[in-house]
């Protein structure tokens, strides 16, 4: 089928695209990876396994680089990622080895006015759901990570407010006496949902919680997906989330995700999440998709 971008909407051409995908395994193969450094995350995705290949490639020649941005942004985007998949294709055009690297979109724009952050027209990164909507489970992950979080957070709260000291030590606990105007994280999910930017919680009784102001900040903001795109492996992924700064004390002192000893559980939702995705765009080119969008800050 000929794909026509002055008669046929984006997802029409993506949906058209996609029946001549190029196998996900041959895709891999042609880029250079080998059959046990690819994760298959179905029929049309994988993960690679970075650390793996990039062991292999240590020494080897070395790519050029492209590097798109923008800096006027709009509620609709800047067309970062359609200027990038269509370098992605001209280069191929051109028998270059190319490969691209582009942001996971998140659940908010995608469900907001903006929609997809695949490209647009001829320029697009396929499959375009699975793409748009939740990938591999990477988001999902950073979620759950930065919510676990906020769960050790109040929990140590409510804790210190229920129990004196010599009953915290029964549970290997030592006060922190976090001071809950200072608490520097909120919630985490991936909607645009104004309503639950500011809230009470902890409502009830003792065993409630601990009641205090709070509030949900969309997840691709979260300090954990900035680590995301920084992170050289798990190690340095574990060392990075123990630095968070979560909330001070009432002396003023940090309190870290490794004051709470979290750090480690929030890690353990990571180890798939930094695997990178392995896309392509409509014309076969390969495409890695890792962390979010507001991991360009990182």
């Amino acid at each position: 089928m000929k794909l026509d971008a002055t008669k046929m909407k984006d997802w029409q051409i993506a949906e058209a695209a996609e029946e001549t995908m190029v196998p996900i395994g041959k895709l891999a193969a042609d880029m250079g990876l080998r059959e046990d450094e690819l994760i298959p995350m179905g029929r049309t995705l994988a993960k690679v396994d970075y650390q793996k290949a990039c062991a292999r490639l240590a020494g080897g020649p070395t790519a050029k680089y492209i590097d798109v941005t923008a800096i006027t942004p709009t509620p609709l985007g800047e067309g970062k990622t359609t200027t990038a998949v269509g370098l992605i294709e001209g280069l191929g055009k051109l028998d270059k080895r190319v490969v691209g690297a582009i942001r996971q979109p998140s659940g908010g724009p995608t469900f907001n006015i903006k929609g997809s952050a695949a490209g647009g027209g001829l320029a697009q990164c396929i499959p375009l759901t699975p793409f748009s909507i939740r990938l591999t489970g990477d988001i999902d992950c950073i979620t759950n990570a930065h919510n676990l979080c906020m769960v050790a957070l109040s929990s140590r709260m409510q804790h210190e407010r229920n129990y004196d000291d010599a009953r915290l030590a029964k549970s290997h606990l030592k006060r922190i006496d976090i001071d809950p105007d200072s608490v520097q994280m909120k919630w985490a999910m991936d909607f645009c949902a104004q309503s639950l930017r500011n809230i009470r919680m902890g409502r009830g009784g003792k065993m409630d919680g601990f009641e205090m102001d709070s509030g949900f900040q969309i997840t691709v903001s979260s300090e954990v997906m900035a680590i995301l795109s920084v992170a050289r492996d798990l190690k340095d992924l574990r060392e990075r989330i123990a630095k968070i700064v979560v909330a001070y004390d009432k002396k003023g002192n940090e309190v870290t995700a490794a004051d709470l000893e979290v750090d480690g559980a929030m890690t353990a939702w990571m180890v798939d999440a930094i695997n990178p995705n392995l896309l392509q765009t409509i014309e076969g080119q390969p495409v890695f998709v890792h962390a979010g969008p507001f991991a360009n800050i990182a």
